[in-house]
Formats: structure tokens, sequence, C-alpha cells
């Protein structure tokens, strides 16, 4: 990166520009993990957790080159990446991607964009995913992904769901969702539970999310 004279480069402009609407977040995110030795985002200053304005000014220019440094990491792998795709098409062979249901709690997806999620005033989840007891766990399982407020990506026109999904069918040839079912209905943990044991069912967002991605 230091001998790349990097933001010279047109492609990189242009795939700093094709892809900011997600870049810009994640590449100032990966920045901030970084500044704050490793820790979780929940757990950095109020002030940047919760993305005031004068914070995110402030951080921009502190780790300008830690910024810029992450999006030529992401620039260099989907550029290979995209060499790679086309030469296996290129023998007929096909690619199949994988997109999971949920995003972990500590990603760019949920710092940025903590109205999609469910969590209260201070960006803490007020419940979190997994799955009920059962024959293979007495006590379910845990996973501790946010969940979504499917009220709010409804009135969206679930503008981000759908984007995701048009993102990845640029990547793959075939997407498999991951955990399908719980669109329909979804196990719901109040969070600071150590166990699954007092979760219940919520209803998903069911058919109408791919009627309108469709």
């Amino acid at each position: 990166y230091e001998r790349s004279r990097i933001s010279e480069n047109p492609e990189y402009q242009k795939f700093v520009a094709d892809n900011r609407w997600w870049l810009d977040d994640y590449a100032l995110f990966m920045a901030l993990k970084d500044f704050f030795n490793g820790q979780c985002w929940y757990e950095w200053p109020e002030d940047i957790r919760l993305r005031y304005d004068y914070a995110m000014d402030y951080y921009r220019r502190e780790l300008y080159f830690d910024i810029e440094y992450q999006m030529y990491l992401q620039f260099k792998f989907f550029q290979q990446y995209g060499w790679l795709k086309n030469y296996a098409n290129s023998q007929g062979v096909k690619i199949i991607g994988d997109i999971p249901i949920y995003v972990a709690m500590d990603s760019a997806d949920t710092w940025a964009n903590p109205e999609l999620f469910q969590l209260d005033e201070n960006n803490v989840p007020t419940a979190v995913a997994g799955c009920p007891p059962d024959g293979f766990s007495a006590t379910g399982q845990l996973w501790g992904n946010p969940l979504y407020r499917w009220d709010y990506h409804r009135q969206t026109g679930y503008k981000w769901w759908t984007t995701r999904l048009w993102y990845v069918f640029r990547l793959y040839d075939v997407t498999r969702i991951d955990h399908f079912r719980g669109f329909d209905e979804y196990y719901s943990i109040p969070y600071g539970d150590d166990t699954a044991k007092n979760g219940h069912w919520e209803k998903g967002p069911g058919i109408d999310l791919f009627r309108t991605v469709e």
C-alpha cells in the first residue's frame, strides 16, 4: 500500500466511487477497530459509538491513511476475485455464494445502521438471535446476532435487504441464503441471557420480502 500511490489509480478511483455506499462506513469501522485495539464498537467512546457528526469528521481526518489502507485492501480483493471468477466462468465453472440471514453485532452494518436492528437508544441490543432447546442442546443455541426491526424494513420497501441481495447477485452466479427459515419465524432471546431457554418465536417478514425483492 505504501508504495502503491493508489489514490492516483483510475481503477481504484472507480472502485471507491462505485462502492462508496458501503465502503466508507466499512473502512472507517475497520480503521477505528485498529485504533481502539480491536475493541467491539459498542465499547468505543460514546461520541463515535453513536456516530456524532463531529466525531465522524474528527476520526476521518485523524485516520485518513488507515481508512485508505482498508479501501486499498478491498480494492485488491475484489480485483483478484474478479479475475478468479472470470476465469472460473470461462472454464464452465459457476460460483455459489452464501449470504447469512444475520450480521454480527460487532460489524460495520450494525454500527452504521442501528435503526435496522432491535437496539435501544444507546445502541445496545434488546434481543438477540439463536434457536430453542432441542435434542441436540438442552439450553438451545445463543448466537448473539442482533435481530431486525422488520416493521422498519417493511416501511423502507426492504431497501437494505434488496441492496444486499443485488450486490451478492453481482458477486456470485448462484446465491444461497443461510437460515432461510428465519424469514418466516425467528427465535428471539432477551439480551443478556446466558442461554437460549427464555427465548420465544416472533413472526418474520414472510413472503412479502421476497415478493418485494422480485
